[in-house]
Parts: structure tokens; C-alpha cells; sequence
């Protein structure tokens, strides 16, 4: 274990039990940036002919309420407003002075705004006017913290445009230190160095700096949640960045409880009636953690961490009629989650693997969805067919946004119309493997298969070189893995290995490489003694019962799985191996 990762190794032993001290006379020390407040208020005046708002709204080009004598928005965020330097337009909304600290204050839905074009997020991904640097200890501080805002957050935003990392964490960083911390960390880290260890005393100096500041993160955390002074809302912040943070490092065993208790909270407020509105969580905030809930269930849906009641929850909770037509890529990638996150707690719980029809019945309830953990046959086929329903609906009312797209000539909506129809396929055919017999569910894909490759081998081939591989959301890796060892179609599966090696990306909880290195030792086994003409591996011959022993630390993965004689299927064989990702 290199220096670096055994400090970290340490932080996880010691971070909720006493802060780390930075020494800063042992790091570099970068000068302010220089001062451009001139050329700032140039633009800032020529920006404000074409607009009306407060004077913080207007600086940080976002959408002000415009309600007298300050901004509802400001002060749902915690921060000082600055006034309104223009009258407001003949016929825009106006609250009495006095019943301002009353107003109700004004919540974004995705039908209410419009989606903005992703150009504009990459353009504005640094706030324009820089916190106080007050809030500052040393200069290392403001400098990681002009690395996040000038360059990650912009990287981690992702395909669909949001104003998550660019604007809503920020704006927390001014009220909260440990979100300040947090995100100064992650500058300090830089997520595009994801891929390689500390190879210079600089980078060393720089991860460790990293490490305190994360370690401080969590101090501040505890000691606000022991004062029970968070609201939910910072604390879904905060644990986004802690989520960040840990999938830079691949701790899983970490990242999955934080995001499955967050998610248990959100639903238990919602069960109990209590809106997103009264909350005070911006939609983006949830679809983030409904992006995070998803990856948890592929990484592990079985259930075992649910209780009867949970999944019972979870599956009321999820349960949603979708329009006939989608108005927006963000609405369409919201239900889409919904019903990946339903699908996983059904199958997650339904007692039967594949193939279906060979389990035997057990008895159940008529209640759907059942409250039991087991369901009788017939009570489990006619969930599997609303499911195919379900996805049915939700690949006509996005067809006209598909085409739309195709289109129109614009790169980024054609990119995420892409994405969206690639991600519709890849759980499609998950929902299929456990559904159908062989023959439909594992032998007769061969196009959908072919499809979902070409698109994923369209938008690798077509990725911006400022790409690094580092995402919070699962784009790619997850498809192609379905490809891997969900179907044995065996050009497609070395296909997929080969895309997974050459682009090398960890997505949430996943690992490009780590995925292609397993899959390329699954093959060889799987594909011992077929003639050239076979496409599919036998479904006979398929390996089901493998090991995973992961060293994250040291980057390699102990395999173990037992594969059956080809001669005598009744017996099997041991293998195991080493493979280094």
C-alpha cells in the first residue's frame, strides 16, 4: 500500500473520533487569484440591462422570485441578499413587507422549467462572485475551492443539466463549514486523478491536505447533527459530497449505507405527508439520490437489508402513472429511475430466480404488491406483465423526444436522448433475463443487444476529451456489464469487455475496468470447448455461482467460481484466480 492510501486507510479508522491537523508550512502556497472585480462588474451591468431580480440572483444567473423587500430565494438558501437594483417589470409578483417572513416560498418542478441548455451549465459552472475569503484559513484553502467550482463541478453535473454541483452546493458552502470543508476536499483531490496513485511528493502533500480537510468535514457534521442544529436539506448535501468523496476511493462498504439511509429518510417523510415544498429540497437534490438509490439496487438487490414493511414502502412509493408524453429529457430520466427502482424491489423480493417457471410455488397474498416475501406463480406473473406495461408506456411517451432530437441539430440533446434510450434498453432486457424462458428471455435479444451496443459504441466514440471517466451516475458501465453476463453472446460480450478496457471509467458504485477484467476470466472459462459457430454460450454451461474477494487498497480481486464438466454436467470444477484492475 502506497503512502497516500494508507493515509487514508488511517482517516477511516480515526475520522469520527478526532480531527487531523494540517500543517501548512509543508504545502504549497499558491497566490489569490488576481483581481478582475473591474471586468466582473462590466459584465455584471451589460448582463443586468436584459434582466430584473435581486442583485444576488443576477450575479449567480439564476431565476429570483423577485418578492419584496428580499428575495424568498436568498433567504430559503441562507444567504444575504443584495437588493434590487432595477424596479420590478409592470405586472411581476409583489408580497407586502410584512408578510415576507411567511411567504410561501417558491419551488422548481421539472414542468415548471424549462431544461437548460447544457452548453450554458459548462459556461457558467463557476459562480461568478467568490464566498468571502474570510471563510478561509490559508490560501491552500481558496485555491482547492477555486479548483471545484472552476473545474469539478462542472464534471461532476454529468450529462443532464443541473444547477446541483454548480450552484446549490456552493451556496450551502456559505452557511455550512463542513460542506465547506467537504468541497474543498474534493478540489484538493481532483476526481480526474481517480485512475492512478500519488506518483509525485506534490500529489502526496496535496491528497493529504485532502485528507484533513475531509476529516474536518466530518467533524463539523457531527458536531452540528450532536446539536441537532442540520436541517435535511444541508444534510443531503453534505452526504452527497461524503458519497463523492468515497467513490473516488471505491469504498463501497461506506457509500452504500449513507445512501440507503438518506433515501429511507426521504421516503419516510414523503409516507408521512410531508412534501419536497415543505422540506425545502430542490428536485435536483432528490434525483441525485434517486440516481444513488438505483445504483445501490443494482449493486445489491436483494433485499436482505429491507424489512417486509420497506419494501412494501418502497414499492407503494414508487408506484406512478406516466403521461403520454414526455416534455423533457430531465422527465423522462426521472421516471425511467422510478421504475428501475420499483423493478429492483420486486425482483429484489419475489423469491424466484431464474429461470421462473422452474421455482416452485409457494403461497402468497392477492395484495399487490405483496406483503409477504414470497408470492404463488400466478400472482408473480401478473406483476411481471405490468412491469413490461410499465416500460412499455415509458418508451411511447419518450419516442416523440427521441425523435425530436435526432432531428435538431444540436449535439448535447441528441447525447442525452442517446443516453436515455441506451439506459431504457439495458433495463429492459434486465427485466427480461428473470421473466421468460430461455428461449425469449436469454437466446432471443440479439437485437436489442446489438442495438444497445451500437449506442454506447456511438456515444464512447463521440466523448469529450475533457472526459476523464468520473461520474456519480451510471451511464455506461452498467450496459455494457448487462452484455457481459447477463446475455452470453459471445461477439458481444468481447465487444463489451474490449469498450470497457479501452475506456476505462468508475461510475457511482462501479468500476469499468474492474467489471471488464471479471468478465474477460468469466469468458474464458464459459466459452472452453465451443465450436466457432455457436453465437451464445449454453445456457447449461453458464457459470451462476461466483466469488468476488475485492483489495481496494491494492487494486485487485480474488475470483472463485465452479464451472460444470462439459462431459458430465452433473459434476463441477473449482477455478479460481488473481486479476489486478
Amino acid at each position: 500500500m502506497d503512502k497516500d492510501q494508507s493515509d487514508y486507510a488511517v482517516l477511516l479508522i480515526t475520522k469520527y473520533s478526532k480531527l487531523l491537523t494540517s500543517d501548512s508550512k509543508t504545502m504549497d502556497t499558491p497566490q489569490f487569484p488576481v483581481d478582475r472585480s473591474q471586468d466582473k462588474t462590466r459584465k455584471r451591468r451589460a448582463h443586468q440591462k436584459s434582466r430584473t431580480g435581486c442583485g444576488t440572483c443576477l450575479i449567480r444567473r439564476v431565476k429570483c422570485d423577485e418578492t419584496l423587500p428580499v428575495c424568498q430565494r436568498c433567504v430559503k438558501f441562507g444567504v444575504r441578499c443584495e437588493g434590487y437594483r432595477d424596479p420590478l417589470r409592470k405586472g411581476e409578483r409583489k408580497i407586502d413587507p410584512r408578510s415576507t417572513k411567511d411567504a410561501p416560498i417558491a419551488m422548481r418542478t421539472s414542468n415548471q422549467s424549462p431544461e437548460t441548455d447544457f452548453r450554458t451549465i459548462v459556461a457558467s459552472t463557476a459562480i461568478c462572485r467568490a464566498p468571502p475569503r474570510s471563510l478561509f484559513k490559508n490560501e491552500q484553502e481558496y485555491r482547492y475551492f477555486d479548483v471545484f467550482t472552476s473545474q469539478i463541478a462542472s464534471q461532476l453535473t454529468g450529462l443532464f443539466p443541473s444547477s446541483l454541483w454548480n450552484y446549490l452546493v456552493l451556496q450551502a458552502c456559505e452557511s455550512n463549514s463542513s460542506i465547506r470543508h467537504a468541497v474543498i476536499a474534493i478540489g484538493a483531490l481532483d476526481p480526474k486523478t481517480w485512475r492512478g496513485r500519488a506518483k509525485s511528493p506534490e500529489e502526496n502533500l496535496r491528497r493529504q491536505f485532502a485528507y484533513n480537510q475531509y476529516s474536518m468535514a466530518i467533524g463539523d457534521m457531527r458536531k452540528a447533527i450532536s446539536k441537532k442544529a442540520l436541517d435535511l436539506r444541508t444534510r443531503l448535501v453534505a452526504c452527497l459530497l461524503f458519497i463523492c468523496f468515497e467513490i473516488y476511493h471505491f469504498n463501497r462498504s461506506s457509500t452504500v449505507p449513507q445512501i440507503r439511509a438518506m433515501n429511507f429518510l426521504l421516503k419516510d417523510k414523503k409516507r408521512e405527508g410531508v412534501s419536497s415544498h415543505d422540506l425545502k429540497i430542490d428536485e435536483e437534490i432528490e434525483e441525485a439520490f434517486q440516481e444513488l438509490e438505483t445504483q445501490s439496487l443494482v449493486y445489491d438487490c436483494s433485499s436482505s437489508h429491507l424489512s417486509q414493511e420497506q419494501i412494501l414502502t418502497c414499492r407503494q412509493i414508487t408506484r406512478k402513472k406516466f403521461q403520454q408524453e414526455f416534455v423533457s429529457m430531465r422527465q423522462a430520466r426521472s421516471a425511467l429511475c422510478l421504475l428501475e427502482v420499483r423493478q429492483y424491489h420486486w425482483s429484489g423480493s419475489s423469491g424466484y430466480e431464474w429461470p421462473w417457471y422452474l421455482a416452485s410455488p409457494t403461497m402468497g397474498s392477492t395484495i399487490d404488491p405483496p406483503p409477504n416475501e414470497y408470492t404463488s406463480n400466478e400472482e408473480w406473473c401478473a406483476e411481471r406483465e405490468r412491469r413490461f406495461e410499465e416500460y412499455a408506456v415509458w418508451s411511447n411517451a419518450f419516442q416523440p423526444l427521441l425523435l425530436q432530437a435526432r432531428r435538431a441539430n444540436d449535439p448535447f440533446e441528441l447525447r442525452r436522448a442517446t443516453i436515455l434510450r441506451a439506459m431504457f434498453l439495458s433495463a429492459y432486457l434486465s427485466l427480461m433475463v428473470p421473466m421468460l424462458s430461455p428461449l425469449e428471455a436469454y437466446y432471443g435479444q440479439t437485437t436489442k443487444l446489438k442495438e444497445l451496443m451500437d449506442l454506447i459504441k456511438s456515444l464512447l466514440a463521440t466523448a469529450s476529451s475533457d472526459d476523464s471517466g468520473f461520474s456519480m451516475e451510471m451511464n455506461f458501465v452498467i450496459p455494457l456489464s448487462r452484455i457481459c453476463y447477463r446475455f452470453r453472446h459471445r461477439a458481444l460480450r468481447q465487444e463489451a469487455i474490449r469498450l470497457l478496457l479501452s475506456y476505462p471509467r468508475r461510475e457511482g458504485l462501479f468500476d469499468g475496468v474492474l467489471i471488464g477484467r471479471y468478465s474477460q476470466w468469466l469468458a474464458e472459462i464459459e466459452e472452453e470447448g465451443l465450436r466457432d459457430d455457436e453465437e451464445y454460450v449454453p445456457h447449461k454451461f453458464v457459470n451462476t455461482t461466483m466469488e468476488v474477494d475485492i483489495d481496494t487498497a491494492n487494486k485487485t480481486a480474488k475470483l472463485t467460481a465452479f464451472k460444470n464438466v462439459r462431459n458430465d454436467p452433473s459434476k463441477m470444477e473449482k477455478r479460481e484466480t488473481v486479476i489486478h484492475w
